[in-house]
């Protein structure tokens, strides 16, 4: 994949933004390298292109989407792709203290921990000094020790005898295995599926990046963000919008590129942000987007002053169509009055 340095008549002589935007084919060089120069030292977030022969150029990029959601997202139970088992642990079996009662559970695939030492007590040595019924058990492997080993013990040692035991059981842990099954998918804010939140509302202005082309539009945009988190929502129930830093708010339509639309508002997210939001939201003109940013009784004035230059409009619009018809119901009244006139 080459970086924008190619010349201009490598690239066509149109290119379609959208519906009712095309630029030329320099005006998209020099967009490509404005932009590209604007991440001069993030070269992962520039713009790349290939052309096949005989085709129009394809842009490639990342593509900053900021979650702008009100409904509910509901993750997916499971993924598309089937994730390979895991080794499963036997069912935990459980070791008696004494011949007559069952007690502690030791781990599966652990049985040869018994195997451990190789000493066997001897039954000529005295216990140690401890209440009648009393018993000293190696923690790791539920084994009675030697008199040597507990000689050998000091109340400072507080690792068990068999490190490797503890390492084969931490790597067989039910909790490494979920880490590993969720490393599979994407998180939104480190948010994974599980069953208590796997519904739940992104926060609103997170950001995530996609990597996409200038042959995608909006639907596809979206279609790709979803399965990036594997989300269940339909992609019809949310749009894209570009929020500009003025306020006003564009919903982007099902033919747009929104990749061509970034490079065309240029690469800094001050100016303009691109938002994944439920399909029914307000978009916001230009010419409401310049009240928002004053304070509330500045605005409230405002709406006085609307109010004010409305119902004078209305009066104004009331009297002008009263004349009028007033005019017209004097012709007619003239009419039929030189009517009557000539009957006689």
């Amino acid at each position: 994949m080459k970086k924008v340095t190619m010349k201009s008549q490598h690239l066509p002589s149109a290119i379609s933004i959208r519906e009712d935007k095309y630029i030329t084919r320099d005006q998209l060089n020099s967009l490509l390298k404005t932009y590209n120069y604007f991440y001069t030292d993030q070269e992962n977030l520039q713009l790349s292109y290939n052309q096949p022969e005989g085709s129009k150029p394809v842009i490639e990029g990342i593509l900053a989407i900021f979650w702008g959601v009100r409904c509910p997202i509901w993750l997916k139970i499971q993924d598309e792709k089937q994730i390979p088992p895991f080794v499963t642990l036997k069912s935990p079996e459980r070791v008696s203290l004494f011949p007559s009662k069952r007690g502690m559970m030791r781990w599966g695939e652990v049985h040869n921990l018994h195997h451990i030492s190789k000493e066997t007590p001897n039954s000529s040595e005295e216990p140690p000094n401890c209440e009648e019924g009393c018993f000293s058990y190696e923690s790791s492997t539920l084994k009675p020790r030697s008199v040597q080993e507990l000689n050998s013990l000091t109340p400072h040692r507080t690792r068990t005898l068999s490190d490797a035991a503890q390492v084969r059981k931490r790597a067989n842990s039910p909790t490494i295995a979920r880490k590993d099954v969720e490393t599979h998918r994407f998180s939104i804010n480190g948010h994974f599926y599980n069953y208590e939140t796997s519904v739940f509302t992104p926060a609103f202005g997170s950001e995530t990046k996609i990597r996409i082309n200038s042959n995608m539009k909006t639907g596809e945009v979206i279609e790709q963000l979803l399965q990036k988190f594997k989300i269940e929502n339909s992609p019809q129930e949310f749009a894209l919008y570009i929020i500009h830093a003025s306020g006003e708010k564009k919903r982007l339509k099902n033919t747009d590129t929104p990749l061509l639309e970034r490079l065309l508002q240029g690469p800094s997210e001050k100016i303009a942000q691109f938002f994944l939001m439920d399909k029914n939201a307000e978009e916001v003109t230009s010419d409401v987007a310049q009240y928002l940013k004053f304070h509330v009784p500045l605005l409230e004035s405002f709406l006085h002053k609307l109010d004010e230059e409305e119902e004078r409009e209305i009066q104004q619009t009331i009297a002008k169509y009263g004349r009028e018809k007033d005019i017209i119901q004097q012709h007619l009244d003239s009419k039929t009055v030189i009517k009557t006139e000539t009957t006689v």
